[in-house]
């Protein structure tokens, strides 16, 4: 167990430390990911989203992760009739998982959270094919990268904090 706490601490030091990506836009890039700002279908959602995953990877000459956008609602789990924890997407072994809907009201997830999510659990596979990390941690580092992405393919002004 030593032995793993030390890597991840090492993992979580180097990634902490890099704070902008390789990634460079291309047109249709920054295309699809403008078209899922308005989008709110599922299918639509799911064709965008893989194509704007083909786009990213392709000009980082990596393996294109494999979306899956779910129409249902966020999994999640409550306590004393209070939402506890939600998942908004996952990421494994070169698949991306995104739920359409809210946890609780299943409502259709807005436009932005969705592309906010995309492009996080994109991150996860970045930091495993570009960065090389054996795992991929949620460090300031990696928010950076994540803000890097998003400045770049839709502009400073419609960035949240990360």
């Amino acid at each position: 167990m030593f032995w793993k706490q030390s890597k991840n601490k090492a993992v979580y030091g180097k990634s902490n430390s890099i704070k902008d990506t390789l990634f460079q836009p291309n047109k249709a890039a920054t295309n699809y990911a403008k078209s899922l700002l308005t989008s709110m279908d599922a299918s639509e959602r799911h064709v965008l989203g893989q194509g704007l995953l083909e786009e990213m990877a392709r000009s980082l000459s990596i393996p294109v992760p494999q979306l899956t956008v779910n129409d249902n609602r966020q999994n999640h789990s409550l306590k004393d009739g209070k939402l506890k924890r939600k998942v908004y997407g996952t990421y494994k072994a070169g698949k991306i998982i995104i739920s359409n809907k809210t946890a609780i009201r299943e409502a259709v997830l807005a436009p932005k959270t969705f592309l906010d999510t995309l492009i996080h659990e994109f991150m996860h596979h970045y930091d495993y094919e570009v960065l090389k990390f054996p795992t991929s941690l949620h460090t300031a580092g990696f928010y950076y990268r994540l803000g890097d992405v998003m400045k770049k393919l839709i502009g400073q002004e419609t960035i949240s904090n990360y």
